[in-house]
């Protein structure tokens, strides 16, 4: 079965921004070559328990993958400044979070904003298995098929829900999230706030081994790993969700008390 180049067009993936009935507001980022919606049924779930959420769309993402052939990585750090200067000032206190290459947007911005009160990351892509190779192919290959993708009915964890985003590797995009993962690795001493990683045990896009990284490197005290048995790549929509929602919930809870 060929799959499309960008997978269900149909959803909105566009960005969002759900004003909450408390002070406290979560920032939400989402993956690489994904859209909005791999964050927004967290979201929507943050936000009827009273939290203000937003939810940016990438530069390069959410259109076509030629878009993402340009895209520097500080125009992704540009954007999450940005949204979070936003939420800031319409809340008192701010959690950020991501999932995979989101992981890494929301542990800088947790690293250089210490009034950050928590940060909650899903999949951190912290190291990506030879990713190494995508700036020495950039100038050379601009998009090429993501190899890891098989049909879900293959898939040991099929999405339970729908995911939006690119088929394939825009190239040059990766070169930049690779750098973006270098820069990232350096900052991760730097984030003090309790912190709360999920990953799960049958990743098959990332290293899973990456999240105990940031869990030894982060400069937090207080700070929790979850493994996830049954959960791949996009545990924001995969098969134990609704846990990964809860302790989500939970944790926020806690840090904006």
């Amino acid at each position: 079965m060929t799959r499309p180049i960008f997978e269900n067009p149909q959803l909105d993936g566009s960005t969002f921004s759900l004003n909450g009935s408390g002070d406290a507001g979560v920032l939400l980022f989402h993956g690489f070559t994904s859209t909005t919606v791999e964050v927004r049924p967290l979201a929507e779930m943050l936000n009827t328990s009273g939290f203000s959420v937003m939810g940016p769309l990438l530069p390069g993402h959410g259109t076509r993958p030629e878009d993402a052939l340009n895209v520097h990585r500080s125009d992704w750090l540009e954007t999450a400044e940005q949204a979070y200067q936003t939420l800031k000032s319409k809340t008192n206190k701010v959690i950020v979070g991501g999932e995979s290459m989101g992981a890494l947007l929301a542990l800088h911005l947790a690293s250089i904003h210490p009034e950050i009160v928590g940060v909650v990351v899903f999949a951190p892509a912290i190291h990506v298995s030879g990713q190494w190779r995508a700036p020495l192919l950039a100038p050379f290959i601009k998009i090429r098929p993501k190899y890891y993708l098989s049909d879900d009915k293959h898939s040991p964890t099929p999405d339970v829900l729908p995911w939006q985003g690119y088929n394939v590797l825009p190239v040059p995009a990766a070169a930049q999230f690779f750098w973006l993962q270098q820069q990232v690795r350096q900052e991760l001493k730097s984030v003090q706030q309790p912190a709360l990683i999920f990953q799960g045990k049958l990743d098959g896009t990332i290293d899973p081994d990456g999240a105990a990284t940031v869990l030894n490197q982060l400069g937090s005290r207080d700070k929790k790993l979850v493994w996830l048995e049954e959960s791949g790549h996009t545990l924001l929509l995969g098969k134990e969700h609704n846990k990964v929602y809860q302790d989500t919930l939970a944790f926020i809870q806690r840090v904006t008390k």
